[in-house]
């Protein structure tokens, strides 16, 4: 299989995990000292933190979450994709926000031939200190 379909099956399984807010399976496909580097907190590194972060975002709300490889490569038990990313966040109001962005990410192969995440790094189209 291309590294780009990995890729994209490895965040489509993120997705889906987090959509149905089964955040041990989006925890799972990190390795255990991944960091995320997001404009929406401070890094969080190590599982634990991990988790923390996936549920305060899960409590968030958002609907229509969309993550799509742009594109990856790999050389041997190393890989990056770059993924855009977007979803509708409910307001006080009722109405809805889109968030979008750009994330880079590093994956990293395991012994049984699957990739798990090991850095992602996230960019908003719409920072939140952005004047």
């Amino acid at each position: 299989m291309p590294i780009h379909d990995e890729m994209q099956t490895l965040m489509d399984r993120w997705t889906k995990g987090f959509v149905e807010g089964d955040i041990d399976t989006c925890v799972d496909l990190y390795t255990k000292d991944a960091t995320i580097f997001s404009p929406y907190s401070l890094p969080k590194r190590g599982r634990q933190a991990l988790r923390e972060l996936f549920k305060d975002w899960y409590q968030q709300g958002e609907t229509n979450k969309c993550v799509t490889v742009e594109d990856a490569a790999a050389d041997g038990s190393m890989a990056y994709c770059l993924v855009s990313y977007s979803g509708d966040y409910p307001q006080d109001d009722g109405s809805l926000i889109t968030e979008s962005g750009i994330s880079l990410n590093v994956a990293a192969k395991q012994r049984d031939g699957s990739w798990k995440l090991r850095m992602s790094s996230m960019n908003s189209d719409k920072p939140p200190l952005a004047s």
